[in-house]
């Protein structure tokens, strides 16, 4: 009697099956769904940062502004120039100064005083110098929030995430801060 040898070959597949893929899918969903969160609030914490650094750069350079200029023996009045920053009342303008120096300019060719002497980049804000009750004011939120070049002053403080710099031509300039809404 022959007797044959088969030979089996098996063949066998490789690969994932359908119920490893679901799992693995379902897995990164939880994954996002717990992430997303927090890299959400990132944007939300950097607004809030920027706003909070901005104002507390403003007022250490009001601050020194004050104190060089008492100590320089000028007069409230005075329009003085300190490192290129223009100011009176012991404050620098929120306005950026014009040509001649002795005025203020309200448009986007030059920087607002106050950005100058905080040592704040106006390429990093959307911002508007604006007057109100008689003296220059200027209000900012960051580019990342507003994404204008030129915005008005109702679409600044519409974004609810700005900060805003009043000068005063008695007391001390008014600094406010809005973040309810980075």
């Amino acid at each position: 009697m022959i007797k044959l040898n088969r030979s089996i070959v098996s063949s066998r597949q490789s690969g994932f099956t359908l119920i490893e893929l679901v799992v693995v899918i379902i897995i990164l969903g939880v994954l996002a769904v717990v992430a997303a969160p927090k890299f959400i609030n990132l944007k939300t914490d950097a607004h809030i940062a920027a706003i909070k650094g901005a104002a507390g750069s403003i007022k250490t350079a009001v601050m020194l502004f004050k104190t060089k200029t008492l100590a320089s023996g000028n007069a409230l009045t005075d329009t003085v120039e300190f490192s290129g920053v223009k100011g009176s009342n012991y404050q620098p303008w929120a306005a950026a100064a014009n040509t001649s120096g002795s005025g203020f300019n309200a448009g986007y060719t030059t920087s607002s005083e106050i950005f100058k002497a905080a040592g704040l980049e106006m390429n990093d804000w959307s911002y508007r110098i604006f007057t109100s009750n008689s003296s220059y004011a200027v209000v900012a939120a960051p580019k990342s929030a507003l994404a204008l070049a030129e915005p008005t002053a109702a679409e600044v403080i519409a974004t609810s995430c700005y900060f805003q710099y009043h000068w005063q031509s008695t007391g001390e300039p008014v600094i406010t801060t809005v973040i309810v809404g980075c």
